[in-house]
């Protein structure tokens, strides 16, 4: 009996080598058909075409070493954990190869192996060392490999019971036997006009390339397919909203006016003009569909309030949907503070509601005496239907996804709903337009008057006693705090300090005399709503948590913030994590508790964000560095997604594909020529939900 021929879509499962264990794993890292496999790319390359000799390294500059396992041992530290050390000799001279509670390497450098290193080169007492470098042991390549070395070798990332060599051998045969199958979604005069490699030429030289410029011009094509694909999704969602009638509005009433009268601050010029907007589309006839992005504080839930109000004192009704039950359940309650006086019934349902009283909030809001409805999306979404609904906003819409936002914009099929989402997570706008371009954009660029930016200090993990005395020193003074860890529970395989454990440190040692609470995601949502309104309520001192209070988290006295592991965190997770102090206008403070081993280019990240209150300047860095990542919550087949397209590096290339949509839309609305066919195969196989159904 003959296997079948492999194809692109050929289960992971058959490719050779493989089976049913390792095609386990494999699905973990998302990959479940021969073509995922090929598309599964190199996170790096390391640069093994020259080995450089040890006595010629230089410190701040990445090298490879080639040599032989001396010595390996460990030692433990004062603060619990252990330090592993390898020396690696060549003809030239030794180099010490350092790492930090990663017991597991000391396996693999058994004396006289030999093993390619590579890492950051730095100088400790006058010596070489790198610290955790990337390294490969030899042994059974016998110098050979030409897969591992003496190349641009691709590093890819990994799971348990996957390993690098394996992986790079499956999928270098995997390439060879797929690319001449490939077909190629681009027609080739568009790839003569904008000088693309092929798809199959594009991923042989994004895991093995000739040279860096070979990986160029790869990364360039693979790019601009990224940028072609979801601009073309967000042209063809916009050109079919832009046609969708809504209900259509009047000029705001009593209710918009009593509210503003009642504040006891003016409203920002940012936040009348981001009204005006919506307001106007409200006004227009057509559904709306906006952004509305702003910086940790700016204002926006007071903006989409107005705009649930100008909806409500019209006779319809009012969503908001949270992302978690935490900050539902806060929404509400600042919510119904504003609205009781103004007459407006506010609820609130979350999946942890009891069963008594979802079926009193259900029926009464089924019979439009509820005006203004919060909830988390899931429950709103599949459980409400609201006869008279007008808006739907829905808050930090990065982490409900295009497929979601698709959904949203359809919960109500007897009335057109206008839609409003909001993010305090602060994207430029050049990726704004590209992940949002089914959206219109405002955007709150102005913090109310009187709030003053928190004082960030980096500090070494061995001024953690100095660091804590200045919180007790802060509570005495009335303000409360919040300890920030990355991590629940420690595990075997991460050396990061985690939150349960330190929160009984905490409140058994510095912080003995003062009232501790914990919050983190494995908590059960009462058990969270709980102890964060302890929180609020002043019944707690300290709040030990996990980035389960970085969005939305609003405790007016909380004033400083001690963060464990800043290098974990992005700029823009730390920047949001830091928006939840000095909320009241008063002063605060946010400690950056390190390790104390960064590499130069983490210092400078923490000491950029440490400077710079700006969340749209923290947010193109951390684009910069990190790039964009999968966004939009889509990462399926045909179409990486994101993986490689960073809109703030590749302008030029968004910009081509953007000119590149226009002109393809106004010569084929539909993409239904013959020429597009498997261009809009790949974007049937990955956005067919959020696409109009011309295109299926």
């Amino acid at each position: 009996m003959t296997s079948k021929p492999l194809t692109p879509d050929s289960p992971v499962q058959y490719v050779k080598t493989v089976g049913p264990v390792r095609a386990v794993a494999l699905r973990r890292l998302g990959i479940e058909t021969a073509g995922d496999l090929i598309r599964h790319l190199p996170r790096t390359h390391l640069d093994r075409t020259r080995v450089e000799p040890i006595a010629k390294l230089r410190a701040g500059q990445p090298a490879t070493v080639l040599g032989e396992v001396l010595t390996s041992g460990e030692r433990r530290t004062r603060q619990g954990g252990s330090i592993q050390t390898v020396t690696v000799a060549d003809h030239s001279g030794v180099v010490y190869c350092v790492w930090f509670n990663q017991r597991y390497v000391l396996q693999q450098f058994r004396s006289g192996r030999k093993v390619m290193v590579s890492g950051l080169v730095q100088h400790h007492a006058g010596r070489p060392q790198l610290a955790h470098p990337d390294f490969e042991v030899l042994d059974d390549e016998g110098g050979r490999g030409s897969l591992h070395m003496g190349r641009l070798v691709p590093v890819y990332p990994l799971t348990a019971g996957i390993g690098q060599h394996w992986l790079r051998r499956l999928i270098h045969t995997t390439l060879a036997e797929l690319v001449p199958q490939l077909e190629d979604p681009l027609p080739e005069a568009l790839r003569r006009q904008r000088d693309l490699l092929t798809l199959g030429a594009a991923l042989q030289g994004m895991h093995y390339p000739a040279d860096q410029d070979e990986l160029a011009r790869a990364r360039r094509r693979l790019v601009y397919q990224e940028l072609l694909q979801i601009q073309l999704v967000m042209a063809l969602r916009r050109g079919r909203q832009v046609e969708r009638r809504g209900v259509q509005l009047q000029r705001p009433g009593d209710l918009t006016r009593r509210l503003v009268a009642s504040l006891p601050f003016e409203l920002t010029g940012a936040q009348r003009r981001a009204l005006a907007e919506i307001l106007a589309d409200l006004r227009s006839g057509r559904a709306m569909h906006r952004l509305l992005q702003g910086d940790v504080g700016s204002g926006k839930t007071l903006v989409a309030f107005i705009a649930a109000l100008f909806v409500i004192e019209q006779g319809y009704q009012a969503l908001l949907m949270a992302p978690t039950e935490v900050l539902a359940h806060q929404h509400g309650q600042t919510l119904r503070r504003l609205a009781e006086p103004l007459g407006v019934v506010v609820e609130t349902l979350t999946g942890s509601t009891p069963a008594a009283e979802r079926r009193r909030i259900l029926a009464a809001a089924g019979e439009g005496e509820v005006h203004l409805l919060v909830g988390t999306h899931a429950v709103i979404q599949d459980q409400i239907r609201l006869r008279r609904l007008a808006l739907a906003v829905v808050d930090e819409q990065h982490r409900f996804g295009v497929r979601q936002r698709g959904r949203s914009a359809r919960d109500g099929d007897d009335l057109p709903v206008h839609l409003l989402v909001m993010s305090a997570t602060p994207i430029p706008r050049s990726l704004a337009l590209t992940l949002y371009g089914d959206l219109d954009l405002t955007i709150i660029a102005e913090m109310p008057a009187g709030r003053l930016p928190a004082e960030t200090r980096i500090v070494a993990v061995d001024r953690e006693d100095e660091t804590y005395a200045e919180c007790r020193r802060l509570v005495a003074q009335g303000h409360q705090g919040f300890v920030v860890y990355p991590v629940v529970e420690e595990t075997e395989t991460t050396d990061t300090r985690a939150a349960v454990a330190e929160a009984a440190a905490l409140a058994a040692g510095p912080f003995r005399s003062l009232r501790v609470g914990l919050v983190h995601g494995r908590l059960k949502a009462r058990e969270k709503q709980a102890a964060m309104a302890a929180f609020r309520a002043g019944e707690l001192d300290v709040m030990v948590a996990t980035t389960v209070v970085e969005v939305g988290v609003d405790v007016p006295r909380a004033a400083w913030m001690v963060v464990h592991s800043p290098e974990r965190f992005g700029l823009a997770q730390l920047h949001q994590l830091r928006g939840r102090i000095g909320r009241a206008g008063g002063r605060s403070w946010c400690w950056l508790l390190t390790s104390g081993h960064l590499a130069e280019e983490t210092l400078s990240r923490l000491q950029f964000f440490a400077a710079t209150t700006d969340g749209f300047r923290l947010a193109e860095e951390d684009l910069r560095l990190r790039g964009p990542g999968d966004l939009w919550g889509v990462r399926q087949h045909g179409a990486p997604g994101f993986r490689l397209a960073n809109p703030l590096v590749d302008g030029d290339l968004a910009a081509a594909a953007a000119a590149d949509v226009r002109e393809l839309l106004a010569e084929d609305p539909d993409l239904s020529s013959q020429r597009w066919a498997p261009l809009r195969q790949v974007l049937r196989a990955t956005f067919a939900d959020v696409l109009p159904q011309a295109t299926g």
